[in-house]
């Protein structure tokens, strides 16, 4: 039975050495010593940046070793000449391990020099004006940048202002911040969107303090460098050096997230577009956030196009924002002058609704206003009279809202440019939050026009002032 001994030896042996410890796996800092020697004596750039990534995987169990190899990995990056890699990766120290005082400072070195920008290429201050659209060419939005040169607190600044509408969600944005007229740092800044709510930011030397509307106490995030505000990276972007292969990293505070995110950026080529308002040469500037800006190659450095969330916005026009312009705005229904500083956006559509709503945005994108119109015809086929139109309106409301309450004055008749028409305020109460609105009829000669204009309870009266211009200014046809 020799074999079956022999058999059992065997299996005896297999368990044995079964039974002996693993040789421990390298540490950290095994690593990163071995990762060093194959840089410097091997000279495998490659194989060594393997290994620094795998320090940098397991730097739960040492930082420092983490910081030291993730400070290697710039450095072959530098030897490869991979330089957006090598600058990625010195700033991952940056970013990453703040405690460890003496590599970031290593790594800083390596970083581009402070950002350095052109004087301003827009004089006194400018307004450029977008039309947001789907892939589809769906109109979706509007958006308003606008820079122009203001006081605060008897310091000389730019005054950036950013208003948004988007009509398929009803979303509405409007932003301000206050930046340095010579530095451009920012001083401070408001942000309001009906959908991420409100908050507030004040720089400070090496700290900003936001205020968000739903936290009692601040939120304090330090720096020991420089950062701009998220509301006036538009105008940031238009001040840089631009030229092709041009690349950069800054850091925006988004006052709505309480947060700072460094963003690099790079200009990817030199190319001409055309846009509503004219054709321009530009730079395609990308930034690693998934978004891009199209910059013209002139004096002016208008933002030309921008993508972002699978949406493009192009420039449609450009306006003084020194002048206090009033828009007219003219539709086949009506036509209407708005007070100054107010905006209005009725989306392109490759299937074009004939009558289609136009929004109106205030100067602090408080209010959901709109005007409709449509066929008289039609409408008094259906109604008869401009009273019995609003009174199914608000029937429908009614239906609609359990928290509907129409004011005591009832149905009122007004004069609508020179005609009359009727309207009437109501209150009801949306995700607890009490609103107050205003519904106005009126009939033209051929045309049917409505206007709604809602807003929070508490701020509503103070709107009716510029609601009666608007009134008093629209023509029907």
């Amino acid at each position: 039975m020799l074999w079956r001994a022999s058999a059992t030896a065997l299996m005896v042996c297999i368990v044995s050495v079964l039974a002996i410890p693993m040789a421990s796996a390298e540490s950290p800092s095994e690593l990163l010593e071995k990762g060093i020697y194959t840089e410097e004596t091997v000279g495998d750039l490659a194989e060594a940046i393997r290994v620094y990534k795998q320090v940098v995987t397991e730097g739960k169990e040492s930082r420092t070793a983490a910081a030291h190899a993730q400070y290697r990995i710039g450095l072959c990056y530098e030897k490869q000449g991979e330089t957006k890699k090598a600058t990625d990766a010195f700033q991952a120290v940056v970013d990453e391990y703040p405690t460890e005082k003496e590599l970031v400072a290593q790594a800083k070195s390596h970083l581009p020099s402070e950002l350095q920008l052109l004087p301003a290429p827009w004089g006194e201050g400018d307004e450029l004006i977008f039309e947001m659209k789907l892939q589809t060419g769906l109109g979706v939005g509007m958006q308003v940048f606008r820079i122009a040169k203001s006081k605060l607190d008897e310091r000389d600044v730019w005054e950036c202002q950013n208003w948004q509408i988007v009509t398929i969600n009803g979303q509405r944005g409007k932003s301000r911040v206050f930046a340095d007229a010579n530095t451009f740092a920012p001083i401070q800044s408001t942000w309001k969107h009906t959908m991420l709510g409100k908050a507030s930011a004040e720089y400070r030397d090496g700290e900003v303090r936001i205020q968000l509307a739903n936290k009692n106490e601040p939120v304090v995030l330090k720096s020991d460098g420089s950062w701009f505000d998220n509301e006036q990276a538009a105008e940031v972007f238009r001040r840089m050096p631009l030229e092709e292969n041009y690349q950069t990293k800054i850091r925006v505070i988004s006052s709505l997230g309480a947060a700072e995110i460094p963003i690099g950026l790079e200009v990817t080529k030199l190319e001409s577009i055309t846009v509503p308002a004219g054709t321009f040469e530009c730079f395609q500037l990308k930034l690693e956030i998934g978004q891009t800006f199209w910059i013209s190659n002139d004096e002016h450095r208008y933002i030309v196009r921008f993508e972002a969330g699978g949406v493009t916005a192009d420039l449609t026009e450009i306006r003084n924002s020194q002048e206090s312009i009033q828009t007219t705005v003219e539709r086949e229904r009506f036509s209407v002058k708005l007070p100054a500083n107010w905006y209005a956006y009725t989306p392109n559509s490759p299937d074009q609704n004939d009558d289609p709503s136009t929004q109106i945005i205030d100067p602090n994108a408080s209010m959901d206003a709109r005007i409709e119109g449509g066929p008289l015809k039609k409408l008094q086929a259906k109604h008869g009279t401009v009273r019995q139109w609003l009174e199914a309106s608000l029937a429908e409301y009614e239906k609609r809202i359990s928290t509907f309450k129409i004011g005591g004055e009832g149905i009122q008749t007004v004069r609508v440019g020179d005609r009359e028409g009727v309207s009437a305020v109501f209150e009801y109460v949306e995700n607890n939050k009490a609103k107050k609105a205003r519904r106005v009829a009126v009939f033209g000669d051929e045309s049917a026009v409505n206007l709604r204009f809602t807003a929070d309870a508490d701020i509503f009266e103070t709107l009716q002032p510029s609601c009666e211009q608007i009134l008093a200014n629209l023509n029907l046809k």
